[in-house]
């Protein structure tokens, strides 16, 4: 018999394993949420969402991205405000839960089988850049989930090109270039596509596309409009100044040089199954490339080479930036799995054993973090905790709740009101000495030229600690908090983790009074006032 004339055994077994594989996809990444160690960009992007449901972003604080994820994710700072980390987290993990499903359902809008499209999905979903930004408030997931659903609706549009269909994919790759700037390749790409596709109507086609890419990106124009000057500082020149100024400060700029930017990608890309799915995708093509390819296939060769770019784009190279290249990398495996069909059993057993092979460095860090959390328990539910501590800590010696802290992300749950000048963390405020002490006022940001800034009205606490530096990076950026605390004679709390130090502003003492009412002071007053 014909092996491709019957149904492969894994496609007969497929709507079973598939079963099993979704009900369990939903529990894996909310125990990711609660399992995963903190990452310290968590900082600028969970006080980023807190004060958008409270401010007006780039106009009253500094941000250092797009608007779009500060934006979806305020709501949760509003409706679970002694939750905010946990609730964040988890939503960040349903977004990886709608990612795949939107990658699966790309995949059979292009005719590929479901056994492929679902092994296809799960491999991207086994990297080790996916299983990270997965596991973390970051930016990086939400993006990703609106580029696949932009590459669904591409993919439908090139089975029946409505117009709508067009608009919505760019309307879904404008919004992802609204949520993170790196994704701007990958939308390119696709546009450039449909220029290329051929056809007549390629033109008008192209239109469409553009008229919904302008559609997504209005947050961005409006966030734009509203402040200008703060909107490019920190979207674009923070970006593209502010790491080799940090990196030069640390004496490691040789760091972001591009041959070992390049190092980086590829030991990113080893880490899961990106690398040998990228290399099985480009020795497939390079085999197949007298036959006529599918629009889809051409697609996901177009939209892959914008992700490989959008992936090198910033610096220095990062796991979570390869999160641009998953979506159509997850579209070409399904068409190579689709293939595959046709080989020898042995070769594509082969095949499917490297690449599930491949698939144990990626995710072997989450699986660490979820033994981690089985004996120790989980990190965001320690930090809630402190937060709670510390809020009661501060309120019960001083009366207010001001807080000024390098750390948002750890003390987001305690109540206590945040200095938004520090709504980037770490981040801006590290490289201050880059900008004017006037300008960093203009912009709502915190530097340590002007730290004595906060004398206008000290807060009730500063929270350092868990910014002093690290083997790579050694800079102590929690020290000139430090010392403006301890100068001012605030008062040294630990926090329960250990780590943090909590400096809290000793509540004056009250005037002693004499028998009659009258204070102390009143009293030598009067002293100095002759009798009539």
């Amino acid at each position: 018999m014909n092996p491709s004339s019957a149904p492969p055994r894994m496609e007969r077994r497929a709507p079973w394993i598939a079963a099993g594989v979704l009900s369990l996809i939903p529990l894996w990444f909310g125990m990711l949420a609660l399992a995963t160690r903190f990452n310290h960009d968590e900082s600028q992007y969970v006080a980023g969402a807190y004060f958008a449901a409270r401010l007006t972003i780039f106009r009253d604080y500094l941000h250092l991205q797009p608007p779009l994820h500060a934006w979806a994710f305020a709501p949760l700072a509003l409706a679970f405000p002694a939750h905010i980390l946990l609730a964040m987290r988890l939503a960040t993990a349903a977004l990886a839960v709608a990612t795949l499903a939107a990658l699966w359902g790309a995949q059979r809008v292009a005719g590929i089988s479901r056994g492929s499209a679902l092994i296809a999905t799960m491999l991207v979903a086994a990297t080790a850049a996916f299983q990270f930004a997965a596991g973390v408030v970051r930016n990086d997931m939400l993006p990703t989930c609106l580029s696949a659903m932009g590459m669904a609706a591409l993919l439908l549009a090139l089975r029946r090109g409505h117009p709508a269909r067009w608009i919505a994919a760019g309307l879904c790759l404008g919004l992802a270039l609204a949520a993170k700037l790196n994704f701007a390749p990958l939308a390119l790409a696709a546009g450039l596509f449909v220029l290329a596709h051929g056809g007549p109507g390629r033109l008008r086609r192209a239109a469409w596309l553009a008229l919904g890419g302008g559609l997504g990106l209005l947050p961005a124009m409006l966030a734009w409009a509203r402040a200008p000057d703060a909107f490019l500082y920190g979207v674009l020149t923070y970006g593209a100044t502010a790491p080799h100024a940090w990196f030069a400060l640390n004496g490691a700029g040789h760091e972001l040089a591009w041959s070992e930017k390049l190092v980086d990608l590829l030991r990113y890309l080893a880490r899961g199954p990106a690398l040998p799915g990228l290399l099985l995708t480009t020795i497939c093509w390079i085999a197949s490339r007298r036959r006529p390819r599918a629009p889809g296939r051409r697609l996901a060769l177009w939209m892959t080479a914008g992700g490989l770019i959008g992936a090198a784009l910033p610096t220095p190279a990062q796991l979570q930036y390869l999160m641009p290249l998953l979506p159509p990398l997850a579209l070409a495996l399904g068409y190579v799995l689709d293939d595959a069909r046709r080989w020898s059993q042995p070769r594509r057993r082969a095949m499917l054993a490297l690449l599930c092979l491949s698939a144990v460095p990626g995710l072997s860090p989450s699986a660490r973090d979820m033994a981690r959390m089985a004996t120790r328990g989980s990190p965001v539910l320690a930090a809630e905790a402190d937060a709670d501590w510390a809020g009661r800590q501060v309120r019960a010696l001083t009366g207010d709740d001001e807080l000024v802290t390098l750390s948002p992300h750890l003390v987001i749950d305690s109540g206590l009101t945040l200095d938004p000048r520090l709504a980037t963390g770490p981040f801006a405020y590290r490289t201050g000495w880059t900008v004017r002490p006037d300008r960093a006022r203009r912009l709502h940001m915190l530097t340590p030229a002007t730290l004595a800034d906060l004398d206008r009205d000290p807060p009730e606490a500063i929270l350092v600690g868990y910014e002093q530096g690290t083997a790579k990076l050694p800079a102590n950026v929690d020290r000139a908090l430090t010392l403006h605390a301890q100068r001012r004679g605030y008062r040294l709390l630990m926090m329960p983790d250990r780590i943090g130090h909590l400096y809290v502003r000793a509540r004056p003492k009250p005037a002693r009074r004499a028998p009659d009412g009258s204070s102390a002071l009143t009293r030598a007053a009067n002293s100095l006032i002759p009798p009539p």
